[in-house]
């Protein structure tokens, strides 16, 4: 039996499931951050545009149409998924986005590693020179590290959501947690 088969098909990972299913409704609160999350993501897409509009030397000449498009898409699949949560009021629909954002990070996380077209020296430039230091601290190593970390746990991660997606999506209708069906208005 392989580790796979050990893990995902063991009571621990069906009690995961029976508890996402339990609790897939968004909650009033929670799409309120979900909205958040979503309105983060536009701020850090300006942050980013404004170190790539203007001449803050954060973007090195090696940053390039490949690097912008695995940058944003990063932060556009994150701001999706929290978006789904929103309109849709339930955490399992917005999986795949999930799955798909850890898959984008794995391949963008790499492809940063090697060419890592940043100098953090500049990173906090376009905040005023009072607030600078909110983001001072961050360094290219430390950014490397936090890369690195994420580039070795998205393939796990991702293959759990997947999993866990699908074990969710085949309880839903048991629970009655997908919301009425036909069959439940039905006289």
């Amino acid at each position: 039996m392989a580790v796979g088969e050990r893990l995902f098909g063991s009571k621990w990972f069906k009690e995961q499931v029976e508890k996402e299913a339990k609790k897939d409704e968004v909650s009033s609160s929670e799409r309120i951050g979900q909205l958040f999350g979503v309105v983060v993501g536009a701020i850090v897409i300006a942050f980013f545009a404004i170190h790539q509009t203007r001449p803050t030397g954060f973007f090195t000449d090696d940053f390039g149409t490949v690097d912008a498009a695995l940058l944003y898409a990063l932060i556009v699949l994150g701001m999706v998924s929290s978006l789904v949560r929103f309109v849709f009021s339930r955490k399992n629909v917005a999986r795949p986005f999930d799955v798909a954002g850890m898959a984008v990070f794995f391949v963008a996380g790499l492809y940063f590693l090697v060419a890592f077209p940043f100098d953090f020296t500049h990173f906090a430039e376009p905040f005023p020179r009072a607030l600078e230091f909110l983001l001072d601290w961050i360094t290219g190593t430390f950014a490397k590290w936090v890369i690195g970390i994420g580039v070795v746990a998205s393939p796990f991660f991702s293959v759990y959501t997947f999993l866990l997606y699908v074990g969710v999506k085949k309880r839903l209708p048991e629970t009655g947690a997908a919301g009425p069906t036909a069959e439940s208005k039905a006289p």
